[in-house]
C-alpha cells in the first residue's frame, strides 16, 4: 500500500511425524508393524493425500480471513525440490566435518518407535504420577545395605553401579527390624519407614569402590558386570535417598557418566519399548508396563524396601502424548561446537522482540547438543547418506542429479525422492567402486522448515531472486521456536551464507480461551469456520492485531463481540460520510485553505494527521497492538 514489493508466497509444512500420526489413526494403526504390512507405498500415498486434502481446506480458510497471498503458488516441503535442497545442505555440513553416527541414549516414543531431538523434546513435558522405589542392595565388603531410589523402576534391570555424592554425609542407620545397618544420605533420613539409630556417619568418598549385589543378578545380561560404587558430583540429596543407580544405557546423564569411568551401556528394550529376549522374567514386557513385576522381583529378593507415587515433570512425545523412554540408538547427528560461536554471533545482530527472547536464543544456542537429524520413520525427508561397508567412506548425496550420476538411470527414473522408491537406489562408491546402499532413516522435519528461504527464492537456481528477499526484514512465530523454526533457519543460513537470514524477530505468546485456559484438540476448542460466521473475519483479525505480543492472545465469542462494536462505530462514520457528506458530490480533490473551514473541521483535519502519523510510525516498528489503541481513541473522537 505504500509502492513496496513482497513476497507473498503461501507454504505448506507436509512431512514427518505430525502427518504420518494422523494418518496411522484415520487408517486404525497402532504400531510401526502395521504401516509395513500396508505397505511402505500405500502409506506415502496416503499421507500425501492428505495433505492435499486439509492445505485445501486451510487456504479456502485463510483467503475468508483476508490473507494476501499468492495462492496458486504456494510451497510444499515434501517436494523433490525442497528435499534437493536439505540434501545440498546435508553435504555441505559433510564436507565441514559434522556429520556423525554415533551411539546415545535418545529420548524414544515407543508408539512412534523413533527417537526424538533434543529441540523436539523442549516443551513437551508433563506432570504425571509414577511409583517410585527404594531399594536396599547388599554391600559385599561390608554387613550394610545401601539404599537406592528410582522414579524409572524399569531401568534397574540395566543397572550397572550406584553414585553417590563425594562432600555429602552420608549415614549409618539401623533401623527397627531390619538385621542390617542401611547406608543413605542424611538429608534423606526422613524417607525410613521408621526411626533408626546412626550409628556413625560417613562421607560419600569412604564409599567409593564398594562392591553391591545389583538388583537382578540372575539376569543373563549381568553377568560378567563389576557393580560398585562410584563418585558423582551431580547427585543430590533433596529426594530420595542419596543414592542413585545408574544405568548408561537409559539417560544421557548416566551414559555421560558411564564413557568417563569406562561403564558398560545396557539397552533393555526394543523400539516398541518392550524387553528384549535375555531379559527372562521381563521379555516382552512393556516397560510403562514392569513396575509391578519388579516390585514382585525385589520383594522376593528381599531388596524391595518400599515404593510411593511421585509426582514430577516428565516427557511425552510431542506429537501423540505417548510417555517417553529413554533408549540407548545410534543416530546420524550434526555436530554443533564448530558451528555455535557463529550462530552466537549472528543471533547477536538480529534484533529480537520482545528482547528477552534475545536472551532465550543465546541461552539455547550455547546449551544446545549435536542436533539429531535421524528418525526411524517412513514418510519424510529420506538421509542422503550412503556409507560404503567395503571402504568405510560415507558418501552424502548433494542433489536429484548427483543421485542420478552415481546411481545411474534406475535413480533417473524414481517417480519421487520418497521411501519406499529411493530404498531400492544403489550408488557406486566414489572410492572403492561397490555398490552402495542408502541408510533407512528418514530426516527431522525442522530441516524442512529451515531450508524453505533458499529452495523456494532460488538460492540454488536464481541468485539474483533471492538476493532480493535474503535476509528476510520481519519473521514471526510462536515463542517455542526460538529452539525449532527460528534455530533451524538459523543454522542453515549460517552453514550456507554465514549470517542470520532475518534482521528482525517478533516473538507472541499462545492463543488461549477467554478465560485463560488453554484450547484442546480433543476438548474445549472454537472452530475457524464458526468464528468466522459468527463473528466475521475482520473481527478475527482484529482481536489478533490488538494483542499484546507479551501476553497470550485471549479469543472467543464475548471478545469477539466487543470487536464487533468496535469495528461498527468505524462502519457507523463511513455510513454517516456516504449519506450526508457525498449528497452534494464533492470534488475530494479540490484543495481547500484550512482557514476557510469552521474550527470542528479544522480539528478533525489535525485529529486524522495526528492519528495518521501515529499509525505510520507504529506500522513501521510492527506494534499492531499500538495501531488498535491509537484507532479505537480516533474512531471514539470523530464519532463523538
Amino acid at each position: 500500500m505504500k509502492g513496496y514489493s513482497c513476497h507473498y508466497r503461501n507454504g505448506f509444512d507436509t512431512q514427518g511425524l505430525w502427518v504420518e500420526v494422523e494418518v496411522e489413526k484415520e487408517l486404525g494403526f497402532t504400531s510401526k508393524k502395521d504401516i509395513e504390512e500396508y505397505g511402505i507405498d500405500n502409506f506415502t500415498k496416503k499421507c500425501v493425500e492428505r495433505i492435499r486434502k486439509f492445505s485445501g481446506i486451510i487456504t479456502e480458510q485463510s483467503k475468508r480471513l483476508g490473507q494476501w497471498m499468492d495462492w496458486d503458488n504456494s510451497y510444499y516441503t515434501h517436494t523433490d525440490e525442497n528435499i534437493s535442497g536439505i540434501w545440498s545442505f546435508l553435504k555441505k555440513c559433510h564436507t565441514n566435518g559434522w556429520i556423525t553416527q554415533s551411539y546415545r541414549p535418545m529420548p524414544w516414543c515407543p508408539r512412534c518407535g523413533t527417537s526424538l531431538s533434543e529441540h523436539e523434546m523442549s516443551g513437551s513435558y508433563k506432570e504425571i504420577e509414577h511409583t517410585a522405589v527404594f531399594v536396599r542392595l547388599p554391600l559385599l565388603e561390608r554387613e550394610w545395605d545401601i539404599l537406592v531410589w528410582t522414579t524409572t523402576p524399569w531401568t534397574l534391570s540395566a543397572n550397572v553401579a550406584l553414585a553417590v555424592h563425594p562432600e555429602i554425609e552420608y549415614c549409618l542407620v539401623k533401623c527397627v527390624g531390619n538385621e542390617k545397618p542401611l547406608v543413605l544420605a542424611r538429608s534423606a533420613l526422613k524417607t525410613l519407614k521408621t526411626k533408626g539409630e546412626v550409628l556413625h556417619t560417613i562421607k560419600g568418598s569412604d564409599l567409593e569402590g564398594l562392591h553391591y549385589e545389583t538388583c537382578f543378578p540372575d539376569l543373563t545380561v549381568q553377568k560378567g558386570i563389576d557393580h560398585k560404587i562410584v563418585l558423582w558430583d551431580m547427585v543430590t540429596a533433596d529426594e530420595g535417598s542419596g543414592v542413585v543407580h545408574i544405568a548408561p544405557g537409559c539417560g544421557a546423564e548416566d551414559y555421560q557418566l558411564g564413557q568417563s569411568l569406562g561403564l558398560p551401556a545396557i539397552c533393555p528394550i526394543d523400539e516398541s519399548g518392550s524387553f528384549m529376549e535375555n531379559y527372562d522374567w521381563l521379555t516382552a514386557c512393556k516397560a510403562s508396563e514392569a513396575a509391578p513385576l519388579v516390585f514382585s522381583k525385589l520383594k522376593e529378593q528381599g531388596k524391595l524396601y518400599k515404593t510411593h507415587e511421585y509426582r514430577h515433570s516428565y516427557p511425552v512425545c510431542w506429537r501423540c502424548k505417548t510417555e517417553v523412554l529413554f533408549r540407548l540408538v545410534r543416530e546420524w547427528y550434526i555436530k554443533t561446537d564448530e558451528i555455535r560461536p557463529k550462530l552466537l554471533e549472528a543471533a547477536s545482530k538480529v534484533k529480537w522482540e520482545p528482547e528477552y527472547i534475545g536472551k532465550r536464543m543465546q541461552d539455547w544456542l550455547i546449551n544446545m547438543g549435536d542436533w539429531n537429524i535421524s528418525r526411524k520413520r517412513y514418510y519424510g525427508l529420506p538421509l542422503p547418506f550412503y556409507p560404503c561397508e567395503n571402504c568405510g567412506r560415507l558418501t552424502v548425496v548433494g542433489s536429484k542429479e548427483e543421485l542420478i550420476e552415481l546411481g545411474g538411470q534406475k535413480a533417473e527414473e524414481l517417480p519421487e525422492l520418497h521411501r519406499p522408491w529411493i530404498d531400492e537406489i544403489s550408488i557406486i562408491c566414489p572410492e572403492c567402486g561397490c555398490k552402495v546402499s542408502r541408510v533407512h532413516e528418514v530426516g527431522d522435519v525442522w530441516l524442512d522448515a529451515g531450508v524453505v528461504p533458499f529452495t523456494t527464492l532460488g538460492y540454488f537456481n536464481d541468485k539474483e531472486k533471492w538476493k532480493k528477499y535474503y535476509p528476510a526484514e520481519w519473521i514471526t512465530e510462536m515463542r517455542e521456536q526460538v529452539r525449532l523454526w527460528f534455530y533451524s533457519l538459523l543454522f542453515m543460513s549460517v552453514t550456507f551464507e554465514g549470517k542470520a537470514p532475518y534482521e528482525r524477530v517478533l516473538a507472541y505468546n499462545s492463543v488461549v480461551a477467554e478465560d485463560g485456559t488453554k484450547f484442546s484438540k480433543t476438548g474445549f476448542m472454537i472452530k475457524f469456520d464458526e468464528a468466522a460466521e459468527k463473528l466475521g473475519a475482520d473481527t478475527i483479525r482484529y482481536l489478533f492485531a490488538a494483542a499484546n505480543v507479551t501476553t497470550d492472545v485471549r479469543f472467543g465469542f464475548n471478545l469477539g463481540e466487543e470487536a464487533r462494536r468496535k469495528l461498527l462505530s468505524f462502519w457507523n462514520i463511513y455510513v454517516f460520510f456516504m449519506t450526508y457528506a457525498m449528497l452534494e458530490k464533492p470534488d475530494l480533490n479540490e484543495s481547500i485553505e484550512p482557514e476557510s473551514l469552521d474550527v470542528t473541521d479544522r480539528w478533525l483535519l489535525a485529529r486524522t494527521d495526528e492519528f495518521l502519523n501515529a499509525v505510520t510510525g507504529y506500522m513501521d516498528s510492527y506494534k499492531t497492538a499500538e495501531v488498535i489503541k491509537v484507532f479505537e481513541t480516533y474512531i471514539d473522537d470523530v464519532s463523538n
